[in-house]
């Protein structure tokens, strides 16, 4: 279902995974796009901590949100089942195990209610051997999304069932048997069992159930027991099946409890102090900014701006800060309050070219129109590739009865990204205030073609139909 790109963040000098959806996967359903970046913000609430892939933030691309998280150079843990990186080293076992409860004790902490697709490709590892639990609520993404009954392709031909809220979904290699009949109303001791499932892996490399279809696996998990583990494995055998428990009251109740186990067990197969619990880092300032732009980004405008605020209480010269601040202000109508943001940016850098672009934004929504096209024209000069100043000194100067150069302003916008879709709504208000109706219509449909959901352009290209109907 998914992709995820490795992609290079020039400013911070570090890789990130930035994951979406599979185009086909958005055309079922307009939903999809919106369950998926409430889904990728839960997971960025969950902040940092050491056994949890970090997302870093959501942003939308050409109408498709992706969500960046931390690149985790070492795989996933499939690549180890069935190696003896595991098979033969009963305590890297252990200390995978504990890692993962680790990371599951966090999140629970944090409001998540439940993973429910628990199995090793969800679980990546770091080059130093840490794991780091990934993949959370996305499966979720398909609840209440007025979806038919679908299978797609998933884990070693099998299929990832994808239904209406009353069904199952998830891996059927790997869930809990009260999975099967209602993956919406399922609790953490579904998770427990998912996490039986991969600890069984990780000990003997195989699946404790080896079906072929989703039917087959259902009635595996519901009525069969797992092989018995052979003698080398009797360490964790009363742990395995506790998990694998086929009545969720007879599995343990948290993943703290599986912890304990888990370390008490290691600490008598090696003599050693079982690690410490990892409790979860505060964020950093820019940790505090990297989740304000995705509440911005979701129109939760107010939680931004208490983001920005512990951004800058950690970092008060943290321009970037001071800049998106002013941005959430002024995005609820704030704009006074926004310039004073923006100025304090640009007291710290005055090369900011963002804080430039954005107090010429806030300008415009004041009315001082030639002081918005001015400030354009200082971001222009710091970054002349700046598409957003581009399009947004178009904006100016369509204002100001200056259409024609604001149509090439909006050209040079969209030679730097052709996929700007604000560019095209922008252009085609331009064209339709010439009376340029046939070619508004065009920049319209380009807009629309990128981004389906953009309201605007849809509101501009109703009257501009009709006129055009009109004309003709």
């Amino acid at each position: 279902m998914g992709i995820v790109y490795v992609v290079y963040d020039h400013e911070w000098r570090e890789a990130l995974a930035a994951k979406t959806f599979q185009d086909e996967i958005f055309a079922r359903s307009p939903a999809i796009a919106h369950r998926f970046t409430q889904e990728a913000l839960i997971w960025i609430n969950l902040d940092v901590h050491q056994n949890i892939a970090h997302a870093r933030f959501v942003h939308t691309i050409e109408g498709k949100p992706y969500l960046f998280l931390e690149y985790a150079s070492g795989g996933d843990l499939s690549d180890w089942i069935g190696t003896p990186r595991l098979t033969e080293d009963l305590p890297q076992v252990l200390r995978f195990a504990i890692h993962f409860c680790d990371g599951m004790t966090h999140a629970l902490s944090k409001g998540i209610k439940g993973h429910r697709d628990i199995k090793p490709q969800n679980c990546l590892i770091t080059g130093d051997g840490t794991l780091k639990v990934t993949d959370f609520g996305l499966v979720k993404v398909f609840d209440d999304s007025n979806l038919a009954d679908t299978e797609t392709p998933g884990l070693g031909g099998l299929t990832l069932r994808l239904t209406r809220t009353g069904i199952a979904a998830g891996t059927p290699t790997h869930m809990a048997p009260e999975q099967f009949d209602d993956a919406k109303r399922v609790d953490v001791r579904a998770d427990i069992y998912s996490f039986g499932v991969t600890l069984y892996q990780m000990l003997t490399g195989r699946l404790p159930f080896a079906g072929q279809t989703w039917q087959e696996f259902r009635q595996l998990h519901k009525s069969q027991q797992p092989p018995a583990l052979s003698p080398q494995h009797s360490t964790l055998k009363t742990v395995i099946e506790a998990c694998l428990a086929k009545d969720p009251a007879q599995r343990f109740t948290d993943f703290g409890a599986v912890r304990k186990e888990l370390a008490e067990r290691y600490e008598a197969l090696t003599g050693e102090t079982a690690p410490e619990p990892v409790r979860g880092a505060e964020l950093n300032a820019t940790g505090w900014n990297n989740k304000g732009v995705s509440l911005n980004a979701l129109n939760r405008s107010e939680e931004a701006i208490g983001c920005y605020n512990h951004a800058l209480e950690i970092s008060p010269r943290d321009a970037a800060a001071w800049c998106n601040k002013g941005t959430a202000l002024d995005s609820l109508g704030h704009s006074e309050e926004a310039m004073t943001c923006f100025d304090r940016a640009l007291e710290i850098n005055p090369r900011d070219a963002a804080a430039w672009c954005n107090k010429g934004i806030a300008l415009g929504s004041l009315g001082r129109t030639e002081e918005a096209l001015a400030c354009c024209d200082r971001a222009l000069e710091i970054n002349p590739r700046d598409a957003a100043a581009w399009c947004n000194k178009g904006n100016a100067l369509d204002s100001l009865g200056r259409s024609e150069e604001a149509i090439a302003c909006h050209d040079r916008a969209l030679a730097i990204n052709s996929g700007y879709e604000r560019a095209w709504g922008n252009k085609g208000n331009a064209l339709a205030r010439l009376g340029r109706l046939e070619e508004a219509l065009a920049c319209y449909d380009r807009a629309l073609a990128i981004n389906p959901h953009l309201a605007e352009a849809w509101c501009n290209k109703g009257p501009r139909c009709v006129a055009w109907v009109a004309q003709r």
